[in-house]
């Protein structure tokens, strides 16, 4: 070893190719090693004492801006790289504005010059890994056949043009068995902008689901209601929402039956904004309703639409037997309604009034204790 170090130094400061191929011959006859285990033996102390340096690009990004990158993406519920770097100058924005940031500018530009490849690797170390759900959501779905004929099916996408035209579907929160009265979750998402509510509702009754389309519609969505797309479920396809649709002028349509990709839109958001939050548990309780609707009504619809960005297809090509998908730029809900040019100037004031009182980490953490409250009740039930 005490040669190799020796024959090490003389290595790195030979001029040229012939030099070195001297030095290393003279070291395989000195030592009696292999030639290729000899070069790897001078490279190794050399990388030991940082005479070489580290092979590869020199190191762009600090410890520094990897923790704040970390730290933003903590905040927004850990989203993807292609979600997440759009969003880092809004994100970093909103976080320091309550004091939950205070880097230097170098290490905020860092962050910010980052591109999503970078940005997917530094964070992929710190994602934990989630096993795959075993137990397998049951459908709840019975049809509603009085008024098929009339509500006309809708098998394409809305107009995307115009803010209001809204998917909405139940989501049963069963935990595996469909007998008695439980709590559903009632979902709406908006086509144009991805604005979503959220408003539980005790069974599956007509009346109830009713009541919490009207109070969604006239409490909570920041734009007119222009048209409904649902399921064949009989709590949509009844007298009553048809007669109340008509009379507001809602366009109302069904999806064919036992397609539910024709409800792509709210599908794919029962996920991540229902069952992600809340799990799989059953909630069959009044006291569990009014806790479920206290995080509806409140933190999670805020968190959700004013800090998370979603991306939105744009177009879709057959390449051999795969699919090419290509996306917009990824935006919240909030800035694609103030982006939106037919909602009012006085409901975008009053949205962003709302928005710079936000409090993202703040959001965060009052969510988790209701929902760890929420959970204890299912626990404190069945011990």
């Amino acid at each position: 070893m005490e040669l190799s170090k020796i024959v090490a130094k003389r290595y790195l400061k030979a001029k040229n190719r012939k030099d070195k191929t001297k030095i290393l011959d003279e070291y395989c006859a000195n030592s009696g090693l292999n030639r290729k285990y000899a070069i790897t033996k001078i490279r190794e102390i050399c990388f030991k004492e940082k005479k070489m340096g580290k092979r590869g690009r020199k190191k762009i990004y600090s410890a520094s801006a990897d923790a704040l990158l970390i730290h933003v993406w903590e905040a927004y519920a850990n989203i993807c790289g292609e979600r997440l770097q759009p969003f880092l100058n809004e994100g970093i924005a909103a976080l320091e504005r309550f004091g939950h940031i205070n880097e230097a500018r170098q290490v905020k530009q860092e962050v910010l010059s980052m591109s999503i490849a970078t940005v997917k690797r530094r964070i992929a170390d710190h994602k934990q890994r989630m096993g795959k759900e075993k137990f397998k959501g049951l459908s709840s779905t019975k049809p509603g056949s009085l008024l098929k004929k009339q509500i006309p099916i809708n098998s394409k996408c809305w107009n995307q043009d115009k803010a209001g035209y809204c998917e909405i579907d139940l989501v049963a929160h069963c935990g595996g068995s469909l007998l008695g009265n439980l709590i559903y979750t009632l979902q709406f998402v908006d086509i144009k902008t991805t604005w979503t509510e959220r408003k539980a509702v005790m069974g599956k009754g007509q009346d109830g689901v009713f009541k919490a389309i009207k109070e969604i519609e006239k409490e909570f969505l920041p734009f007119d209601l222009l048209g409904i797309d649902s399921d064949n479920g009989s709590e949509f396809i009844n007298h009553q929402l048809w007669k109340y649709c008509n009379e507001n002028k809602i366009i109302f349509t069904r999806s064919r039956p036992y397609m539910s990709k024709d409800n792509a839109h709210i599908e794919q958001k029962n996920w991540p904004m229902v069952r992600k939050i809340l799990g799989y548990d059953r909630f069959d309780t009044m006291i569990q309703l009014n806790l479920i609707n206290d995080l509806y009504d409140n933190e999670l619809r805020f968190y959700l639409n004013f800090f998370q960005p979603a991306m939105k297809l744009k177009e879709k090509v057959r390449v051999g037997s795969k699919y090419k998908r290509k996306y917009d730029t990824p935006k919240t809900p909030y800035q694609r309604v103030l982006d939106c040019s037919d909602v009012p100037e006085e409901r975008k004031q009053i949205l962003r009034d709302q928005y710079v009182k936000l409090d993202p980490i703040k959001l965060l953490k009052t969510i988790e204790k209701k929902v760890a409250i929420i959970v204890k009740t299912v626990c404190s039930k069945t011990s």
